[in-house]
């Protein structure tokens, strides 16, 4: 059995079929321990497929009563938006569910108008959900219900409330928050050594000095890491990033130097075996520590201030514009211009060495 994975990140097995055959079949899975499990039970001939759809007819009596729950379960089915073969997170799928059936799940899909999703908007931003969190659970529904049409159990798809994004980031970690970051997880690491506080440090290091999304890291194989003119580079496969683009990403020699820890200590072929949730645990109590060890108030400091810090550094650096927006993975450049190229008053100070200097005879001249 030799298990591998596709350019668009789904693992395939090959394998000796009963007949002698050599046979290849798509496991439709990309996290590797969960393929590994699948590919098991398809070479001893007992995987089950997804489970199909059981749509009821267009029409009938069961289509008019259908509720959303059911609604989210045939989404989770067969060709379905959500099914294992077609979304590309589980997790992201299994925790919308939950939400979404607790706030609409009993109601008949017939009856979501308009207003009920403008109040299923308001109710979301109730339980404390940021903008984009609150847009991205919209967007399941939008996807439940265009599936919905498309099964012809509802003539159409009522129109989704609006929800304004900020997505402009203005804060950057200064030198000192930095340095009292990096005290905080050491002693952490010397309080806690049974805990991933290493490998934390070390993704720290990742997001600081790749400017990557937390998602990218969390994938990365050791076979990520390549060598380009003696340097070493990250190579980001097309199904791993945001855009669908493939991209590389010079490393730091402070990257370069985890490298070691992290192949040694790779567990699912992935250098940083962690979930989001866990980062984000330990995130908070790092900055739950700065606060009491320096006073210092780094609340606002998310996960993405990171990558915002290390493409400002990028730009203030002297780096070309359009090689920060290819470095960050951007669509184009506008994006990377309207949301870092932030400019710090002091970055103008040296305009002030122009207004001050004396008139050259060329502008007296001209003022006359």
């Amino acid at each position: 059995m030799n298990l591998r994975q596709k350019p668009s990140g789904i693992w395939v097995v090959d394998f000796e079929g009963p007949d002698g055959n050599r046979r290849r079949v798509s496991t439709g899975l990309r996290d590797k321990r969960e393929a590994a499990k699948r590919a098991r039970e398809i070479v001893l001939g007992i995987d089950t497929p997804p489970p199909p759809s059981t749509a009821p007819r267009p029409g009938s009596e069961a289509a008019q009563g259908l509720t959303m729950a059911s609604l989210f379960d045939l989404c989770c089915k067969g060709d379905g938006p959500w099914s294992v073969r077609a979304a590309k997170s589980q997790r992201t799928v299994k925790s919308n569910v939950k939400i979404l059936t607790e706030m609409l799940g009993s109601e008949p899909v017939s009856s979501i108008g308009v207003l009920r999703l403008n109040q299923l908007r308001d109710g979301l931003f109730a339980r404390g959900y940021a903008p984009a969190t609150v847009k991205r659970k919209l967007d399941a529904v939008s996807r439940a219900l265009t599936y919905a049409v498309s099964l012809a159990l509802i003539p159409s798809r009522p129109a989704m409330p609006s929800v304004k994004i900020d997505n402009l980031q203005d804060r950057v970690l200064e030198d000192d928050e930095e340095a009292a970051i990096w005290a905080a997880i050491d002693r952490r690491i010397a309080a806690e050594p049974q805990r991933q506080w290493t490998r934390f440090r070390h993704l720290i290091r990742w997001l600081l000095d790749t400017a990557c999304r937390l998602g990218e890291p969390l994938q990365a194989s050791p076979s990520w890491v390549a060598t380009h003119r003696q340097r070493a580079v990250l190579e980001i496969p097309a199904w791993a990033t945001k855009t669908g683009k493939p991209r590389a990403i010079p490393l730091s020699e402070a990257v370069v130097e985890t490298l070691t820890y992290l192949r040694v200590t790779a567990t699912n072929d992935k250098l940083f075996d962690m979930l989001p949730a866990t980062v984000w645990y330990m995130w908070d109590t790092i900055r739950a520590d700065v606060r009491e060890q320096t006073k210092l108030n780094i609340d606002d400091v998310k996960l993405h201030t990171l990558r915002h810090t290390c493409l400002t550094r990028l730009l203030r650096g002297g780096l070309p514009l359009h090689k920060v927006s290819i470095w960050a993975g951007h669509a184009n450049v506008k994006i990377t211009l309207e949301r870092y190229a932030k400019v710090n008053v002091s970055d103008l100070m040296d305009g002030l060495d122009i207004l001050d200097a004396p008139p050259t005879p060329h502008l007296k001249a001209v003022s006359a």
